[in-house]
């Protein structure tokens, strides 16, 4: 599987039938144009100071600079230093799982039509601080951490931005939700947990594509279709998905059709929609290689950039 080279890849809240569970944030600090020295945040064990913030100013390209550390029970256990390369951004602390310690959770918009927002996050595990950090994610529809089943672990309720702008435009693309759940220190993917959400959103590409034909196909039928399939895939129904899809694709629509290399050349050309739809559902791991679903699918990959323990 391709990671980062690839586009942003995007968090957004999707329709479902759930009501969650909304933890808010213990405390919350925003970072923005004002510098900032010293500033703390305490809830529970967890503390975060902010010990130095100096904002990018736009009018000389001067890029600012962010010092933070992390504290448990007092304890110094990480410190961090980078550019101020984001918009802006906030620090949060929220209970995620049920151990009774607060969460830190950075957030930061580095900017861009659809890209990005950037998420780390910090949690205490057994006797270690842990941080786990998000590829950079879509921007225009960052979802927040909720517990959609009452359970004491928080989701974030997402889609697959690897499907933006692979068969269409980012306007018209349609990617499958996905359900990560927070535990362990980490985002795990519990999407097939949560089918009533998942159906939601095939239901909806089916509604936006259902009138399509082979003689009157629908323009960017085959960016949705491409979604549609997938979240049929993680509902166990691949076959009715794929029959749909070859009823109701676009067969002039050349989107897609070639595959390009880390050096922006064309590295293969497919015949037609469906082909070149079968190759990047296994590229992503939702077929597995030899064309059938693949019974381990996890999407947290495609989330999480890096995880440590400091």
């Amino acid at each position: 599987m391709q990671l980062p080279s690839v586009p942003c890849l995007a968090i957004a809240l999707a329709a479902g039938t759930l009501s969650p569970a909304i933890a808010a944030p213990l405390t919350e600090l925003s970072l923005g144009e004002t510098p900032l020295q010293n500033q703390t945040l305490s809830a529970g064990a967890m503390q975060v100071v902010i010990t130095d913030y100096r904002p990018n100013d736009f009018a000389t390209d001067d890029r600012g600079a962010l010092n933070y550390e992390v504290y448990v029970n007092d304890e110094l256990k990480a410190s961090h230093r980078e550019e101020a390369d984001f918009m802006f951004a906030d620090f949060s602390l929220q209970n995620l799982d049920p151990d009774g310690l607060p969460e830190v959770i950075f957030h930061r918009y580095t900017g861009g039509a659809h890209c990005c927002s950037i998420y780390r996050l910090y949690s205490w595990q057994g006797d270690r601080l842990h941080r786990t950090q998000t590829y950079p994610l879509d921007a225009s529809a960052v979802g927040s951490f909720e517990d959609l089943d009452k359970d004491g672990y928080s989701e974030l309720v997402g889609s697959d931005g690897r499907f933006l702008y692979a068969f269409g435009s980012y306007a018209s693309s349609w990617p499958p939700t996905l359900v990560l759940s927070f535990r362990g220190g980490t985002l795990l993917d519990v999407s097939q947990q949560f089918s009533d959400m998942l159906r939601a959103n095939a239901d909806n590409m089916y509604q936006s594509t259902y009138t399509s034909t082979l003689q009157e196909p629908m323009l960017g039928a085959n960016s949705i279709l491409a979604g549609y399939v997938a979240q049929k895939i993680m509902l166990g129904e691949y076959e009715s998905g794929w029959d749909y899809m070859l009823a109701h694709y676009d067969p002039t629509d050349t989107w897609g059709l070639e595959h390009y290399n880390t050096a922006g050349e064309v590295a293969e050309t497919f015949a037609d929609f469906p082909a070149a739809l079968e190759a990047f559902l296994i590229d992503l791991e939702y077929l597995t290689v030899n064309g059938t679903p693949n019974p381990h699918l996890d999407l947290s990959r495609s989330i999480v950039e890096q995880e440590s323990l400091l």
